[in-house]
């Protein structure tokens, strides 16, 4: 596509250094040539004008400076071109500010406001992209590009939400909402889920956007709402905002068997056991899938019972070679995707004395679920540090490098969470900095009080046993619940279970299975029991490492049936020695109904292989 415009602005910018020599200049604005087309009936006229560069300024060459250099690039340009390419020209750098109509005028301040930068190199920029959407434009108009080209231009600018992809979107979208229309349909790249924040005026909402996602059907009809005022207008009134598809579940297994060639594991419960851990945790992130793809590919898991997150995680992606063609051994593919996902996609607003901890501060985070978890864990991390970062200020940098919020994680996805818990694990010999996170949050917790109210675990106790059970294990934690459960409402027992059991198992052997069969001597009486198996159950579902067996949901209605006749039992004796209005009997027997439901509606959501509750993080795992 001739793009004469353009070439006649960055020509412009090429020639208005007042500082430079002569000589540079004019083998830059030589070299612009490249971008029109062999052929072109422009190039033809600029590339007259090109020949005559080094003979308008053959006498300033031997000068220090070629502040002319710029007027006379203009005057030769314009002697040489024909009638139809001083309309172009006109009819664009016409309207630059300040040009009064007169290209010429429009050309030279470009240049000039280009090479002074801050604020007039932006109006610049963003006309330079005026002027390319107006040569595509112009391509696609007349009547051989109608014979030569079908359908409306594209152009695909990747990471729009950068500072780079902004400095050109704005200002379209400011022309657009100004009047000034042209066909090209711009497809722009953002991480954040709203787009980015420049889309959207401080203050404001975007209930109003217009928001496609392809499982909703084709695309909708739609066009600019009416009453937009400009200057004042937010810019995404002239934006559709088409949400990415994730790979669906079938699309995910053809990506695993194209990286296997064809070969599948030579087991099948391997198979359908790669294929449930690479779901979990790719949640269908295309570089996700591909990247455990790779790694399963390479790796031959020995039995199914081997094939769980964390060996999936290990497993290593073969050697190969980095962007600038060095070789690079092979390495485990949580390694790999750490790298690429964090460490290479730092926010664009981190501060630069925090670049080099940024993964080291998300590696701690990974145990944290509110802000409050997390800011007591960034007090300890950075305590030797002058620069700080609280967990407010983390929470908005991930997402602005689109990363999900969950109510109930502070690092919102599942797969990255797991990436980095592994990672924390391995940061010091034994787990030690993962103990050491775990024994801070439980010793902050404890500080405030057993009953202190806490937004996601009900209570302070609560939340200290999750970090207990994720630490040293489940024994203290089944002794909590046991005593809780004589004492506690049943609805606020079961959110404590819930919250409590949803913590990661790491570093040390699975006996899950074993206890919540019964088949573990716990120690204590039957209620102490039947809680252990229950509390094992609801961990294997809540900390999903690998698909659950088909026992699971009978395993999770038979202790909440039992511990609904424990309640129906002390509901009778509460009968005999109050009588029927007594305060215990009400507990108890609502107790006891409340069990029974829970016993089937738990039970059901296993069966789908679903979370008993859901979350950002595990709105993908589930039938299968």
């Amino acid at each position: 596509i001739a793009v004469p415009r353009l070439y006649a602005g960055l020509a412009a910018v090429a020639a208005g250094d007042r500082l430079a020599r002569a000589a540079p200049l004019v083998d830059e604005v030589g070299r612009l040539e490249g971008i029109l087309p062999p052929g072109s009936f422009w190039r033809g006229v600029l590339k007259g004008t090109a020949r005559n560069y080094v003979g308008y300024v053959a006498g300033l060459v031997t000068s220090p400076l070629a502040g002319p250099f710029l007027n006379a690039l203009l005057e030769g340009l314009f002697a040489r071109v024909s009638t139809e390419g001083r309309a172009a020209l006109t009819a664009c750098y016409g309207e630059y500010p300040g040009a009064g109509g007169h290209p010429q005028a429009g050309l030279r301040a470009l240049g000039e406001d280009f090479q002074q930068g801050g604020e007039a190199r932006r109006i610049a920029e963003g006309f330079l992209f005026r002027a390319l959407r107006q040569d595509i434009d112009a391509a696609y108009h007349g009547v051989r590009g109608r014979m030569s080209r079908v359908g409306r231009p594209a152009l695909l600018l990747d990471h729009a939400d950068g500072s780079l992809g902004r400095r050109l979107l704005k200002p379209a979208l400011e022309d657009r909402e100004r009047g000034h229309h042209d066909r090209l349909v711009v497809f722009a790249t953002a991480r954040r889920e709203d787009g980015g924040r420049f889309l959207h005026r401080a203050g404001s909402t975007h209930e109003g956007m217009a928001v496609w996602q392809p499982f909703t059907g084709t695309l909708p009809e739609w066009s600019r709402p009416p009453g937009g005022v400009p200057d004042h207008a937010p810019l995404w009134r002239g934006v559709l905002l088409v949400r990415m598809p994730v790979l669906t579940r079938d699309r995910q297994k053809d990506e695993i068997a194209r990286l296997r060639g064809g070969h599948e594991q030579p087991d099948n419960a391997v198979r359908l056991r790669v294929h449930s851990g690479v779901h979990r945790l790719s949640g269908g992130r295309p570089r996700f899938v591909t990247r455990l793809g790779e790694a399963t590919a390479a790796t031959v898991f020995p039995t199914p019972e081997q094939c769980t997150d964390w060996a999936i995680l290990d497993a290593r992606v073969r050697a190969s070679e980095d962007e600038q063609g060095r070789p690079v051994d092979d390495r485990p593919v949580a390694d790999v995707l750490v790298d690429e996902l964090v460490d290479r996609e730092r926010p664009e607003e981190l501060p630069p004395e925090h670049r080099g901890h940024w993964l080291d501060l998300l590696t701690h985070l990974s145990v944290a679920h509110d802000v409050e978890c997390a800011q007591t864990l960034m007090r300890a991390v950075q305590e030797d540090r002058t620069e700080r970062l609280n967990a407010y200020r983390i929470a908005e940098l991930l997402e602005d490098t689109g990363w999900p919020r969950c109510p109930r994680h502070f690092i919102g996805d599942l797969g990255l969470r797991r990436l980095l818990t592994r990672r924390l694990y391995r940061l010091r010999d034994g787990g030690a900095a993962w103990h050491a996170d775990h024994a801070l949050l439980q010793g902050h917790y404890r500080d405030l009080g057993d009953r202190h109210p806490d937004p996601l675990f009900v209570t302070a106790a609560a939340h200290r046993m999750h970090h207990l059970l994720a630490s040293d294990g489940a024994d203290l934690v089944t002794r909590y619940l046991a005593d809780a459960f004589r004492t506690r409402p049943v609805d606020e027992w079961c959110e404590e279970l819930l919250a409590i059991a949803d913590a990661a198992l790491i570093g040390t052997a699975d006996d899950r299975y074993a206890r919540a069969l019964g088949e573990t001597q716990v120690r204590g009486d039957t209620l102490r029991r039947r809680v252990d198996r229950l509390l094992h159950a609801v961990w294997l579902t809540e900390d999903r490492t690998q698909p659950l067996e088909e026992i699971v949901p009978g395993v999770l209605r038979g202790p909440l049936r039992e511990l609904s006749e424990e309640l129906a039992r002390i509901a009778d004796e509460a009968v005999r020695h109050q009588g029927p209005e007594g305060a215990d009997v009400a507990r108890a027997a609502d107790g006891a109904a409340l069990l029974i439901r829970m016993a089937r509606d738990w039970g059901d959501r296993a069966e789908d292989k679903q979370p008993l509750k859901r979350c950002v993080c595990t709105e993908h795992i589930g039938f299968g």
